[in-house]
Parts: C-alpha cells; sequence; structure tokens
C-alpha cells in the first residue's frame, strides 16, 4: 500500500488519489467515539427527507428509505477523501427546487425534472472545483441578488405550509412546537447566556435537530395529531433494494431528460450553487479556527476538494436516485459542534477528520437500523417542516444581512416575490435588470463615486466589533 507521510509537519498520512487525499478510519486516523455515538443518535434526522421523496416524487416509502440510504452513504465521501467537514444538504435551495418540481406532472416526467437539476447542480460543483473560479463567480452576483434569492424562501416556505393537507395544517402544535424549540436554541440570545449555567439547554442545544424532533413527536402523540412509534425487532438491518432504485427511478429508467428540462432548470442550479458557496466559506473559517487553536495537527482544506466530492455525490444520486434536497458541502451545526470539541485538545479528539468522519459513519448506520428508523417514522413527515420552516427563519435572516443600501433592500424584495410566484428565471432576469437599471453594480458604482459592496461590507464588520465590544463590557459590569 502506497501510504504517503506528508512532508507537512503533523499532518495526517494519506493515500495520493490525484486531488483527494484517501484516509481509511482505523488505520490513518481513529474513531472518536463521542462523534460516532452522536451520529448514531442524530442520523435519524436524516430520516425526515424520505417524504420529499414519497410526496414529491411520489415514490413508495420502501423505495424511498432505499435511496436516503444510498445519500447517506455518500456523506462518507468528504471523510475518506479528505474534506474535513460534516457533509449535508443545500438546505436553502429546498423549496426552490420543490416549487420548481411542482410544474411537472407527478411521476417519470417530475423525475426527470430532478434529474436535471441534480445533473447541473453536479456540472457546476465539478467545473468550480476543477477550474477553481468559484470565488470569482459568486462575487460576480450582486448582493441585492444574493437577498432576493434567500428572502424568497419564507415566502415559497409558508405558501406551501398553509396549503390544506401540508404538516402545518394537520399537526399545528408538533410542527410549531419543534420549530420554535429549534429557533430557541440556535438563535435565542437567552439560551447563548444561559447555556452554561442551565445544563439541560446546553445539551439540548448541543444535539441540534434531535430534540425539537422528539418535542414535535411527543407533543403531536399527546394531542394524537401523530401515530404511536411502533418499534420493530424482526428485521435489525434494512438492505437497500438497488435493483428496485434503477428500475423504478434511476435515469435509466425514466430516461434522459430532455434539452428543454435542462433550459428550464439552469437558472434554479445557479442559484443552488450561489447559495451552496457560503458554505465553503464557512467551511474554512471554521477550519482555519480549527487549526489557530491547536499546533499538534496540520488541516489541509482545500474548496476546490470540497467541490470535487460535493459535485461526485450529486452526480451519483442524479443517476441512481435524485435527491430534492440535493447534496451540500456543509452540516453547519454539527461541523461546528465537532470542531468545537476538537479545539479542547488532543485528549478530547486526536483528529479533526476523525471527528467528521466518525460522525458520518454513525450516521449511514443509524438509518439501516430498522429500530431506530421505526421510532423515528410517525415524526419525519413534521419533521420535513420543521426543517422547511426553520430554513425559511435562517434565509430571511441571512437573506437581510446581505442587503447593505436602501437599493438592495428594494431589490431584494421585489426579486424575492418574483422568484415565489414566478420561478427562478424570472427572478435573475428581473434582479440583474434592476441592479443595471439603477446603477446598482459594482463597476457602475465605481464609476459614480458611490461606495461599493465591499466597501460598505468594512464598514459593517466595524460596525460589528464596535457593538460586540460595547455588548461585552455591559455584560462585564452587570
Amino acid at each position: 500500500m502506497n501510504m504517503k507521510t506528508s512532508r507537512r509537519a503533523n499532518e495526517l498520512p494519506y493515500i495520493p488519489l490525484g486531488p483527494f487525499q484517501w484516509r481509511i478510519p482505523g488505520i490513518h486516523y481513529r474513531i472518536e467515539y463521542v462523534e460516532f455515538f452522536q451520529g448514531l443518535i442524530l442520523g435519524a434526522t436524516a430520516l425526515s427527507s424520505i417524504p420529499y421523496l414519497t410526496d414529491c416524487l411520489g415514490l413508495p416509502y420502501e423505495l424511498a428509505w432505499s435511496c436516503v440510504i444510498l445519500e447517506v452513504s455518500l456523506y462518507m465521501l468528504h471523510g475518506w477523501l479528505g474534506d474535513p467537514v460534516v457533509p449535508g444538504w443545500i438546505t436553502p435551495t429546498l423549496p426552490f427546487t420543490l416549487a420548481f418540481l411542482e410544474g411537472f406532472e407527478q411521476g417519470p416526467k417530475r423525475i426527470q425534472a430532478m434529474i436535471a437539476v441534480q445533473l447541473l447542480v453536479a456540472f457546476i460543483f465539478l467545473f468550480m472545483g476543477v477550474t477553481k473560479l468559484a470565488d470569482r463567480f459568486v462575487r460576480k452576483v450582486p448582493t441585492s441578488v444574493k437577498g432576493g434569492i434567500l428572502l424568497a424562501a419564507p415566502i415559497t416556505v409558508i405558501q406551501g405550509q398553509f396549503a390544506q393537507d401540508s404538516q402545518l395544517m394537520t399537526a399545528p402544535v408538533a410542527t410549531l412546537s419543534g420549530t420554535l424549540l429549534l429557533a430557541f436554541l440556535s438563535f435565542s440570545p437567552f439560551c447563548e447566556k444561559k447555556r452554561d449555567k442551565i445544563k439541560i439547554l446546553d445539551v439540548m442545544a448541543k444535539y441540534g435537530n434531535l430534540f425539537p424532533y422528539l418535542v414535535a413527536m411527543l407533543m403531536g402523540i399527546i394531542l394524537g395529531e401523530l401515530a404511536k412509534p411502533v418499534l420493530e425487532l424482526g428485521t435489525f438491518i434494512r438492505i437497500p433494494d438497488f435493483g428496485d432504485m434503477f428500475r423504478t427511478v434511476s435515469i435509466f429508467s425514466v430516461g434522459f431528460p430532455p434539452l428543454s428540462m435542462f433550459i428550464q432548470a439552469l437558472p434554479l442550479a445557479l442559484i443552488c450553487y450561489v447559495l451552496a458557496f457560503g458554505d465553503f466559506v464557512t467551511s474554512e473559517t471554521l477550519v482555519k479556527e480549527a487549526k489557530e487553536s491547536r499546533d499538534d495537527e496540520y488541516i489541509d482544506f482545500n474548496s476546490s476538494r470540497s467541490n470535487l466530492i460535493s459535485g461526485l455525490r450529486n452526480l451519483i444520486l442524479a443517476i441512481f436516485a435524485p435527491f430534492p434536497p440535493l447534496s451540500g458541502p456543509l452540516w453547519v451545526g454539527m461541523t461546528v459542534s465537532v470542531a468545537m470539541r476538537y479545539r479542547e485538545g488532543k485528549k478530547a479528539m486526536k483528529s479533526l477528520i476523525g471527528g467528521m468522519s466518525s460522525f458520518r459513519m454513525a450516521t449511514f448506520l443509524s438509518v439501516i437500523l430498522v429500530p431506530i428508523v421505526s421510532f423515528m417514522r410517525p415524526i419525519m413527515g413534521v419533521g420535513s417542516a420543521i426543517t422547511l420552516l426553520f430554513q425559511a427563519y435562517v434565509c430571511a435572516r441571512i437573506g437581510m444581512e446581505y442587503c447593505k443600501s436602501n437599493t438592495d433592500k428594494s431589490i431584494a424584495g421585489v426579486m424575492a416575490a418574483v422568484l415565489a410566484f414566478k420561478g427562478s428565471g424570472w427572478a435573475l432576469a428581473v434582479g440583474f435588470a434592476m441592479n443595471l437599471l439603477l446603477s446598482n453594480m459594482d463597476f457602475q458604482k465605481k464609476k459614480l463615486g458611490v461606495l461599493t459592496t465591499d466597501e460598505l461590507e468594512e464598514i459593517d464588520a466595524k460596525r460589528e466589533e464596535e457593538i460586540k465590544r460595547l455588548t461585552m463590557e455591559k455584560a462585564a459590569n452587570v
């Protein structure tokens, strides 16, 4: 075996594989048992994607479960090929993808449309990974357009959740209790400040979606909104039915999408990449902070490598099991959680790659263990609604932050409405046209002597630093 010991001091050994660094669990790094245990529990949250496959694509439950097993298995590629993150979905794009798919008749046509979207997303990821043009591409997109894309998500989600047979209408208390608890644990200043003193808050916040899902299930069962879970103990491990997948949902079964579908899906695919790019920036920041906290391990984060692996995952799924949430480079919550424990020192976690990879390997085990899946089945529909509603809040929050000027806010608001009601193609056309007509592009601002986006961001960064300083001084005096 051609095992390479890197020239960089303290870097884990690996097997060179083109742009990848192939590391074998148990040989190149140890299994981190705390992260492995978390993965066994939190892996069940991946099952909330099953309703998107059953309700949107029209797949039977057992087939949808098989597709999710394949999707989750691909998470492990990141840790195995040298990408030190916990990967996830491109969650902000989910409302737009679902809205796009509703324009096609459920069945083979809708599956073909999903294949077209995911193939285009895969191609963009792979192209950006090979050419390393991602940063330049995304910076050319005006902040008002990014804000408009994100602000459309709450409109689309709320519109869908007020439909007659939605989870919010059929299980309102379960859905709202889970969503509000997740928002509280993620963004409440009270929760952030009291976590050190109130242990239960700290535990609940560390486990991300798990406690909101369990609270939603409990409330739903008590009020009769949800069925009681049935623990199946007969068959312990679920083996995915690849034959059924190949015959029913794969590109070989439904056929290659026509050119017209690719043309319709292109604006959505570009939007998906613009939103996913933020995850690469976040990943790089989190890894950099982890590296600065310890000098006993060299961590190599490479955005091109991460692009390539994300593209490979989307390509495989597009061919065999098209997946509406798509394959993204980062699950922010768990990547932060693993990175924070890594910063506690070598005794807490020997290597960052080991922690990230251990979590995702356990996630895979979680979705093939029949008792866990059967227990979580009643909450799957409500879990998907919680994911969408929470993502709507997050998108609105980030979308507002993108808009630096009144012109940005105006364009973003109009574009969001167009995107929600007319689709991604019209929205991009309106967004770019308004930016040009209102002289809101950076090259136009420079000619007019108006502050550019970079200059406004620099001012905002200084303002945020000052607010943090004042907040810390006030807290110290309390």
